[in-house]
């Protein structure tokens, strides 16, 4: 009785924090754009077409599409990673075989904590989905369709997920021709569910060649990769408070101590049954990290697949006195993990809470402010996080982008499209060459001098800085800053051309 009151308070409190934090939180580009996509297009197209374009398979566009049409507003996307991050919060206290402090340390840890469950993109479905395949684990050779279902979703959730997930079935199909199980209905029902949803996911996310996103991915070292791919899915740097990202020696023994507890997790895996998947489970994230692709924020799903591999082996039996010295150390180094990372989680939430993850709605605001009073006005948008805006308008207001036509205002990623959402610095003096009335530019792709001295700059080209927008993202509690900055074409004063005249006002 007290154990499951003890739950219950956990997992109120863990709801409450989630909750508070995101009601404070401003959807950023990658959230806005998964939103205006779902929002645009039907679900064909949306399936079929545009999800590829994001890396991504489409589970999470087919729930805002969804969403949208249930009346689900923009302001209201919170709700859905944090309902996942609650429901899988709910089966790690309830479930999980861990000691209770550390189910209740999970919880705190930066992933939970914050980063899936406060940002609302897909990744939230990991920590729902993975708690979920770990408590059908156990059963999944007798009654194997909820299992296969569990794994089929998270084929569909990311390219991360997608490969755990040919992990997990192929094992669930290996289980079940050892058992002489294979022929039977419910496993015959299963395998098909598992198989159509994992090549529904691989035709999904099948890249076109006119990807322009990914093409600006550049070569990487593979050791490097692999390495700042554990970090950030344990122990990213020493000093988790700091308020500086991860460099210099703190981060070799941020490294260090993430390789030595992955090590005694695999140490774990190889006394059990399990040691197969769980190896595969462990590598194959690994290993595409390192000689394909990864940003920080997808150690977030090998951290929940780490929780997995440690929840289907937490009973692995404890021979001698080396395996029992080994348990303990592991259970130290979790629980130093849960406090520097709950730490983080923290200070993540405070700084979401006390500053501004996105500067869209207020820049956004800014612009139709000065379009009411400038209606055949050019606006000019420079930089994906301009695009921020585009759920606060009513319409897209870029005439630089598809000639300001109402629709799309989503960004699209194809080659062919001239408006470019990642520009390259010599492309901000093109624009100008153009003369827009009012220029809405991301800071980070600006040119180095505009970035140092924007308003010196700005003034050389004939713009004054009307407006800047503070924001920064975060990532373990460090503030990066992302500014939008509004620039309006200087008619008098120092700064104006002999050809700049006012934009022409309401007749």
């Amino acid at each position: 009785m007290h154990a499951a009151l003890a739950q219950a308070a956990a997992v109120t409190a863990y709801a409450a924090w989630v909750i508070f934090v995101a009601l404070h939180h401003e959807a950023w580009f990658d959230e806005m754009q998964a939103w205006l996509l779902a929002r645009d297009n039907g679900l064909g197209m949306l399936v079929g077409h545009y999800a590829r374009y994001e890396g991504t398979p489409a589970l999470w566009h087919v729930i805002l599409w969804g969403a949208v049409r249930a009346g689900l507003p923009f302001s209201g996307i919170w709700a859905l990673s944090a309902a996942c991050a609650i429901g899988g919060a709910a089966i790690v206290v309830r479930c999980a075989p861990f000691p209770l402090l550390l189910r209740l340390g999970l919880l705190a840890g930066y992933f939970y904590g914050y980063q899936f469950s406060v940002i609302a993109r897909g990744y939230c479905l990991d920590l729902l989905l993975v708690p979920m395949a770990a408590a059908l684990f156990s059963t999944r050779i007798e009654r194997p369709l909820r299992y296969a279902l569990v794994v089929g979703l998270l084929a569909n959730v990311n390219v991360f997920s997608f490969l755990a997930a040919a992990v997990m079935g192929l094992e669930l199909l290996a289980r079940q021709i050892a058992a002489r199980r294979i022929f039977q209905p419910p496993a015959l029902a299963a395998l098909a569910l598992a198989g159509v949803c994992g090549l529904f996911a691989l035709w999904t996310v099948w890249q076109p060649a006119d990807n322009g996103f990914l093409a600006q991915a550049g070569p990487q070292n593979p050791l490097a990769a692999m390495l700042l791919f554990v970090a950030n899915a344990l122990f990213d740097r020493v000093t988790v408070w700091s308020a500086i990202n991860q460099a210099g020696p703190e981060y070799g023994i941020a490294i260090l101590l993430s390789v030595m507890l992955l090590g005694q997790i695999v140490r774990l895996a190889m006394t059990g049954r399990e040691r197969a998947l769980s190896l595969a489970l462990l590598a194959a994230p690994i290993l595409f990290a390192a000689m394909v692709y990864s940003e920080p924020w997808h150690a977030g799903v090998f951290f929940v697949l780490i929780v997995f591999v440690l929840w289907i082996n937490w009973d692995n039996p404890v021979i001698d006195t080396d395996d029992a010295q080994a348990r303990r150390i592991l259970i130290g180094a979790l629980v130093l993990l849960e406090v520097m990372q709950g730490a983080q989680t923290l200070h993540s939430g405070i700084e979401d809470i006390d500053g501004r993850y996105s500067a869209g709605k207020p820049a956004a605001q800014a612009i139709m402010a000065w379009r009411s009073g400038h209606p055949q006005g050019r606006i000019a948008a420079f930089g994906m996080q301009s695009f921020e805006t585009q759920p606060w308008l009513g319409r897209n207001e870029f005439a630089n982008y598809h000639g300001g036509m109402p629709t799309p205002q989503y960004v699209n990623w194809a080659t062919s499209e001239p408006w470019h959402a990642l520009p390259k610095p010599a492309e901000w003096n093109q624009l100008l060459t153009t003369r827009p009335d009012l220029v809405l530019a991301a800071q980070i792709w600006l040119p180095s001098a505009m970035k140092q001295d924007p308003q010196r700059a700005a003034c050389r080209a004939g713009y004054d800085v009307a407006q800047v927008f503070a924001a920064g993202i975060i990532w373990r509690g460090v503030v990066i800053d992302n500014p939008l900055i509004l620039f309006a074409r200087a008619t008098s004063g120092p700064c104006a051309k002999p050809d700049s005249r006012p934009a022409p006002s309401p007749a």
